[in-house]
């Protein structure tokens, strides 16, 4: 995973954001993570994040190339036109970036930090559009596997091209940047 590089963006440790479900995401785990480096995602208040709960994904990151979704909000499942659940995020994203973005969710959850990006996804039906993310680092499970919540919001619709076998996720990223959560970004 050394040879690949982390997602090159400028970082910050006071994010802004004009989404109010990364506002109150942002909030949450801050609080939930009290003393500890990292929250439990159950730790996080689920009474605020309800109503973004179907913009939200839990992923685990069980190897260099395995950023697999373990739980996707129905809204999300909506825009991609199918439900992604259990699938690998890695094979569902554009090849010329996908060892870049992995290397950056592998920071993600060993450094810790977070990161926020704007991309665009090409969903089922060959809807073409700008979608927004933030990704935070959570509490490994029991046996050690990595875990990463995530919010999403879309944005405008692109364009339409031809149906995909499946679902394409990141085939652009306009905007990326790291959050640093107290223990430094890769830039």
């Amino acid at each position: 995973m050394t040879e690949y590089a982390p997602y090159e963006a400028g970082s910050t440790s006071t994010p802004s954001f004009d989404t109010p479900s990364f506002r109150i995401l942002m909030e949450c785990w801050r609080e939930s993570a009290g003393g500890d480096i990292l929250p439990e995602g159950r730790e996080l208040q689920l009474s605020k994040l309800a109503p973004w709960m179907p913009d939200m994904s839990k992923l685990t990151l069980e190897g260099p190339f395995e950023i697999r979704y373990r739980l996707v909000g129905t809204r999300a499942c909506e825009r991609l036109g199918m439900d992604p659940t259990g699938k690998n995020l890695y094979e569902m994203m554009d090849p010329s970036i996908r060892d870049t973005i992995a290397r950056s969710f592998a920071e993600t959850v060993t450094r810790p930090c977070g990161f926020y990006g704007r991309y665009e996804n090409v969903n089922k039906s060959g809807r073409h559009s700008a979608i927004q993310s933030l990704y935070l680092p959570l509490k490994p499970l029991p046996d050690g596997t990595p875990k990463v919540i995530g919010m999403h919001a879309p944005g405008e619709m692109i364009d339409y091209k031809s149906p995909p076998e499946s679902a394409a996720i990141a085939t652009a990223i306009t905007e990326f940047t790291w959050i640093d959560l107290g223990f430094g970004t890769p830039y």
